[in-house]
């Protein structure tokens, strides 16, 4: 009921291993909506899908379908796919049509919301995209039943995230996460959570599409939770993006303790409890030299002046933040040594 009426053509780009009597149940309402004018696509997700090499493919794949600007591409799976798919779609006779069906949990509350698309070029994430709208994004809990719990979890921190940046939401849609569970009353539960954190971003995107202003906000634990997933990403043993993002939002709660100690402890305690950090040796952590040789290259930068997000409490966030080397240097190395302290690791 979703797909436009007038697609010539839609192709169903999916990530492999996804739950076989939910893609059934998709595949029959595609046959009901647009019967044989449908085709599918199965990649390997995950962040190696987002680099230029995968975009040849996804191009030949558009022009072997015959897609045109009529026709509709069709996302199912993780963040890296719909912003990889949605590049290329982006880009393809200067934009076909996209939508999402996101089967991650980073992906239905936040990676499939406001028309980001992009891909990493030389180790530094997001350098190349675009800002294009899904013509629709449709949540269904269901497909998370087949994601590693580890994945699942990962997710989670863009849930934190969106409460600490909307009031609205705040400590109690943190305390009413639902447990994980897969009956049928679990997931529709955890649907309509998802649906409620993803609105919180979708009302900052219709007024800040390009994020010239209050949209830059939503990357709040992003400038060190993308240097903690860049400097990973090179070793044998990666972070996932929202296990990085959680590093980066408890760095950013170290920061503010002062200014709002009670919803501080709350989020770490949170934090650590839904989206546990991989058990990498702290030795083994960056150091701020590392991370900040990351950060230079954030796509949020002015010239050459490392830009951040600074919290104040719920609903509370400031932007822009403009960072010192060595204050980071030496805040990074207290965090460090507070976290040693804490028994992480």
């Amino acid at each position: 009921q979703l797909l436009p009426a007038d697609a010539d053509r839609v192709l169903w780009v999916r990530e492999s291993g996804l739950a076989p009597e939910v893609l059934a149940e998709y595949a029959g309402a595609l046959d009901g909506a647009c019967p044989g004018r449908w085709d599918v696509l199965e990649l390997n997700g995950g962040e190696a899908l987002k680099c230029w090499d995968a975009m040849p493919h996804l191009f030949d794949t558009f022009q072997a379908h015959g897609l045109t600007r009529s026709s509709l591409v069709l996302t199912c799976g993780g963040g890296a796919l719909s912003d990889a798919v949605g590049l290329a779609a982006a880009v393809w006779k200067r934009g076909l049509r996209v939508a999402h069906m996101p089967t991650t949990t980073l992906a239905m509350v936040d990676a499939a919301w406001g028309g980001k698309t992009g891909i990493n070029w030389r180790g530094s994430k997001n350098q190349l995209g675009t800002f294009t709208l899904p013509e629709f994004v449709h949540l269904d809990a269901r497909w998370l039943v087949t994601l590693p719990d580890r994945e699942r979890r990962a997710g989670l921190a863009e849930v934190a995230k969106h409460a600490m940046l909307h009031a609205h939401l705040g400590q109690v849609h943190l305390e009413s996460w639902p447990a994980w569970d897969t009956s049928p009353d679990a997931l529709e539960a955890w649907t309509t959570k998802l649906e409620k954190s993803a609105q919180s971003k979708i009302a900052v995107v219709d007024a800040d599409l390009h994020e010239r202003g209050a949209r830059a906000q939503l990357n709040l634990g992003h400038t060190v939770g993308h240097a903690v997933e860049a400097h990973f990403g090179r070793t044998a043993h990666p972070w996932l993006h929202g296990e990085a993002v959680a590093l980066g939002l408890r760095f950013v709660l170290f920061q503010a303790m002062d200014r709002a100690p009670e919803a501080c402890l709350f989020l770490d305690r949170w934090l650590e409890t839904h989206v546990p950090l991989p058990n990498t040796p702290l030795a083994q952590w960056p150091d701020a030299e590392s991370l900040w040789s990351h950060m230079t290259h954030d796509k949020k930068n002015v010239a050459d002046q490392v830009v951040d997000v600074a919290w104040y409490g719920w609903g509370k966030a400031k932007w822009p933040v403009m960072l010192e080397k060595s204050t980071f240097e030496a805040t990074w190395a207290r965090f460090v040594r507070s976290m040693e302290e804490a028994g992480q690791n």
